[in-house]
């Protein structure tokens, strides 16, 4: 048409096209599905709870634990099907050993919490499927042991950070298939969304343990999305008027209207000051006890923790928005924080819209390429560690939010002309925005040490806050992103070789060097260093945790280990 004609010759006439002729590709508008609810769940939008084995499964947990219910009073098959629309979000929407991941996840408590057992698990859903019911059932088992070893031996709960290792290194060593862990990890979070149900003090010990081990789990399989939720979850139980502080800083620096900037701008201790008022106004018999306050405000900040899925979807990100405004309209209550964090995704939605049409006018005239962009808040939690860490405010936090562009590359077949087209990509942001002065790093000259590439520019924004835009191909981008995870969750041969987990993600460069509790001394990762003759340690016999003392440990390179224990 004469207006793309237009464009073009504006395109053309400024020097912006990329030096290189792929197809450029955006998320095209699809009908929307149908809506599909379970059991009161609602799963639009994931496929995979379209398969009949699953669907089966559905049925199989409802029949199993009808009559039970969880500590919010819903009923207790709703967790189940909650765990498996977390692994629906994590694994391809076909294949088998992605179905069977979900069915797992549907069925991951029948066996300790129900009258079945493995054996009809086994027959109803096959081997695969009884067995990681049979890992998970395991891992939640001695969990549960340790949990009270040393409630029983400390008389609290609170993990050191070298029982924290042990328990890691334990849990890893039970565990052949890694999807074992990420059906815990999924049954985790969702008990971590819904943990305002419990007593203070207990909601509290499951935090720090879920923090101390589970988010460090979740690092080394690679799910960063589903850790960084993990870790804002904990971090609003645990110290939950840092998570606040925070959480209205951001929105104050992010929102771009001054009469919501000055109100934004009110102190926390006001808004604390004015929920006790609003709660001192209300009749007497509807006053709440302290503890059931603090657990009414805990769900309130629990509810401030935007989900995972919704930067994996876009779809889900605005429908998830546009329920928080119409529930405004029809004057549900909604706390403060909870609008503060649609603020925050507001404000990253719109810089992504913002590049994405720039994308457009500058390259849609040239055939052939192919980009993709996505969008993510950093966790509160990470950034609360990246202020204490380098004694910055947190506007010197350039990364709280940031875009990605991701260059296709046809699995490398493109691999140089998608590179040139990153470095294009970087004029055209630097164009549309300000860069911020020694924020610029280039790791695909520059490869981080984990084998890492990509571009990293930090800029301000139209609404003058700091962005940070990543720029990489597609190769670069499934290493960067999925790990480990990239092998073991889109792969259908199977991974599962008897020896233990520790030895699959031992080849995982990101793996290693993800934290650093994994760093190498001598060869050998540090996780082990302290397990060494008169080492004391656990041992599990049975239903029982015994007092033991390593007498001879070997190690060899392929992070095989040897212990002879002593009671």
């Amino acid at each position: 048409t004469i207006a793309q004609l237009a464009v073009s010759a504006v395109a053309i006439a400024s020097g912006a096209c990329l030096s290189t002729k792929v197809d450029f590709l955006w998320p095209r508008i699809e009908q929307l599905p149908d809506t599909l609810v379970f059991e009161g769940v609602e799963v639009t939008g994931y496929q995979i709870f379209e398969d009949p084995k699953v669907q089966k499964a559905i049925a199989f947990a409802s029949t199993a634990h009808i009559g039970q219910f969880r500590r919010t009073g819903d009923p207790y098959v709703t967790h189940c099907i909650h765990t498996g629309k977390i692994l629906a979000a994590l694994v391809p929407s076909t294949g088998e050993r992605a179905i069977n991941t979900v069915v797992a996840g549907i069925l991951h408590d029948v066996i300790d919490d129900t009258a079945e057992n493995l054996k009809s698990v086994a027959e109803q859903f096959g081997d695969d499927v009884a067995s990681l019911v049979s890992g998970v059932s395991k891992l939640s088992y001695i969990n549960q042991l340790l949990r009270r070893h040393r409630q029983k031996n400390t008389g609290g709960s609170t993990l050191t950070s070298e029982e924290a290792n042990n328990l890691r290194a334990m849990l890893l060593g039970m565990v052949d298939d890694p999807r074992v862990v990420l059906i815990k990890l999924a049954d985790r979070l969702h008990n971590m969304r819904t943990i305002y149900a419990l007593p203070i003090p207990k909601a509290e010990a499951v935090a720090q343990e879920t923090l101390a081990v589970w988010c460090s789990l979740a690092s080394r399989l690679g799910v960063w999305a589903l850790k960084a939720e993990l870790e804002d979850l904990c971090f609003a139980v645990l110290q939950p008027q840092v998570f606040m502080k925070i959480r209205s800083e951001l929105t104050s620096m992010w929102n771009s209207t001054s009469k919501d900037k000055s109100m934004r701008r009110s102190s926390i201790r006001s808004d604390l000051l004015a929920s006790t008022k609003e709660v001192h106004a209300t009749s007497t018999h509807d006053l709440l006890s302290s503890n059931d306050q603090e657990q009414s405000n805990m769900e309130d900040l629990l509810r401030a923790v935007l989900p995972f899925d919704l930067f994996l979807d876009r779809r889900r990100r605005s429908d998830f928005l546009n329920n928080l405004q119409s529930n405004s309209e029809a004057s549900i209550r909604k706390p403060k924080i909870v609008d503060d964090a649609a603020i925050a995704l507001t404000s990253l939605a719109a810089c992504e819209e913002e590049l994405q049409q720039e994308l457009l006018i500058t390259t849609s005239y040239i055939p052939g390429m192919e980009v993709r962009l996505s969008s993510r808040l950093k966790s509160l939690y990470s950034i609360y560690c990246k202020m204490k860490r380098k004694r910055v405010g947190i506007r010197q936090v350039y990364d709280a939010r940031a875009l990605r562009v991701i260059v296709g590359d046809k699995n490398g077949a493109l691999h140089g002309p998608a590179v040139r087209s990153c470095y294009s990509i970087l004029d055209i942001v630097h164009r549309l925005w300000t860069p911020i002065d020694g924020e610029f790093d280039d790791y695909i000259i520059n490869p981080k040490g984990s084998g890492y590439q990509s571009l990293h520019t930090a800029v301000q924004a139209s609404d003058s806050s700091p962005l940070e835009v990543q720029i990489r191909t597609q190769r670069m981008h499934e290493y960067a992103e999925y790990g480990l995870a990239a092998h073991w969750l889109y792969k259908e041969s199977s991974v599962n070789t008897g020896s233990g987990m520790g030895n699959k993600i031992k080849q995982s460069t990101s793996y290693a060097s993800s934290s650093s509790e994994d760093e190498i001394t001598d060869g050998v990762p540090s996780k082990y260093i302290s397990m060494k003759v008169g080492h004391p340690v656990l041992r599990i016999d049975g239903n029982h945790l015994l007092a033991a003392v390593i007498v001879r440990y070997s190690f060899n390179f392929s992070y095989e280990h040897t212990l002879l224990f002593i009671l």
